[in-house]
C-alpha cells in the first residue's frame, strides 16, 4: 500500500484531479484510483459518459464525504457539433444564444436519473471554429450549470436546424478546477510505481491534493481551544469563534479552520459575518462534515 504520508494531501484524506480517458466509465476509473493508491474507498465528483474525457476529481478515504462540496456549481465543455445541414457561421452563433440562459432539458434514455423536464441554466455557449474541410462541423465551448446534459443540448438546437448531434466532448473544468490540474492515469501509475519502487514520493506528492483547496466557500476560523469539542461532535458556539469571511450569510456553507490553519470540516453559519460582531453566545455554525482527526 502506498504509504499515507506521500503528499500534502494523503491517500486517506485526499484528492486526485483526474484526466479522465475515453471509454471507461466514471465508476471504473474511480476504482482503478482506489486499486492503484491503495486507497480504503474512493469516489468521483461529475460524472462523466464513459466517452467523454476530461476533469474529473476523485476524492480518496475520508474526502470521498467532502465530494458534494466539491463538485461545483458550473461544468465547462469543449465539444464538437455536426450538423445535418451546413450552416453558416452566423446562423450556428444565433443558434447558440436561443440556447443561453435558462432552458428546459429532459435527461436522455442513457441517463439513470428519472426522464422528467427538468430547468437547467447555459451560462456561455461559444463558437470557437468550424471545420474547413468539413463545415458541417463546429467546436464549441459551454459553460452550464450542474446536471445539463450536452447531447441533449446539441440534439434540442437541432430540433430548430434540421438536425444535430454532439460528435465529441470534453470536460475542460469543473467548477474553478481547471484541466491544468488535472494527471492522467498513466501519470497516476507512473507516481505509484516511483514511490513503491525507488522510494520517491515527489511526484505523487504534486497528484494528491489536500480536498480543501478545491473546496470553494467562504471560510470561518475557530479557536484551537474549541478543536476537540469539534471533534466530540459539539455545535460551534459564538464565543468559539474568531472570525467568519466577510461576505458570509446566515445558512449559508462555510469551510472551518484552526487557528493555525488546519482544515476542520464543513459547517452552516447560523448567522451573517455582520451579526456576528454584536452577539456574545448562541449556536454560530452548526457542523455538517467534521474532517480533522
Amino acid at each position: 500500500m502506498v504509504s499515507e504520508k506521500a503528499a500534502g494531501g494523503t491517500i486517506e484524506d485526499g484528492l486526485i484531479i483526474l484526466d479522465k480517458p475515453p471509454g471507461h466509465t466514471s465508476h471504473e476509473v474511480s476504482a482503478f484510483v482506489r486499486k492503484i493508491t491503495g486507497a480504503r474507498r474512493a469516489g468521483h465528483a461529475g460524472t462523466l459518459d464513459p466517452e467523454v474525457s476530461g476533469v474529473l476529481p476523485v476524492a480518496l478515504g475520508r474526502s470521498t464525504k467532502l465530494l458534494r462540496y466539491i463538485a461545483g456549481e458550473t461544468k465547462t465543455y469543449v465539444g464538437i457539433i455536426k450538423f445535418k445541414k451546413i450552416q453558416t457561421r452566423a446562423q450556428i452563433e444565433e443558434l447558440f444564444r436561443r440556447f443561453t440562459g435558462e432552458l428546459t432539458q429532459t435527461p436522455p434514455k442513457m441517463s439513470a436519473v428519472r426522464k422528467v423536464p427538468r430547468k437547467r441554466t447555459v451560462h456561455h455557449l461559444k463558437l470557437l471554429e468550424v471545420s474547413e474541410t468539413n463545415p458541417r462541423l463546429a467546436v464549441f465551448e459551454a459553460k452550464v450549470g450542474a446536471g445539463t446534459y450536452i447531447r441533449t443540448l446539441c440534439e434540442d438546437m437541432g430540433k430548430l436546424c434540421g438536425g444535430a448531434r454532439m460528435e465529441e466532448l470534453r470536460r475542460i473544468a469543473v467548477g474553478g478546477i481547471g484541466e491544468e490540474k488535472a494527471v492522467t492515469l498513466e501519470g497516476l501509475v507512473d507516481a505509484v510505481w516511483l514511490l513503491k519502487n525507488k522510494n520517491d514520493d515527489s511526484a505523487l506528492r504534486k497528484i494528491i491534493h489536500p480536498a480543501d483547496e478545491f473546496i470553494d466557500l467562504p471560510k470561518a476560523v475557530i479557536k484551537d481551544s474549541a478543536i476537540n469539542s469539534v471533534r466530540s461532535g459539539a455545535q460551534i458556539a459564538v464565543p468559539a469563534l474568531v472570525s467568519l469571511g466577510p461576505s458570509s450569510r446566515s445558512q449559508q456553507h462555510v469551510s472551518i479552520y484552526s487557528e493555525d490553519g488546519r482544515f476542520v470540516g464543513v459547517g452552516i453559519a447560523q448567522v451573517s459575518s455582520e451579526e456576528l460582531g454584536k452577539l456574545r453566545k448562541g449556536i454560530a455554525i452548526k457542523l455538517e462534515r467534521v474532517q480533522i482527526r
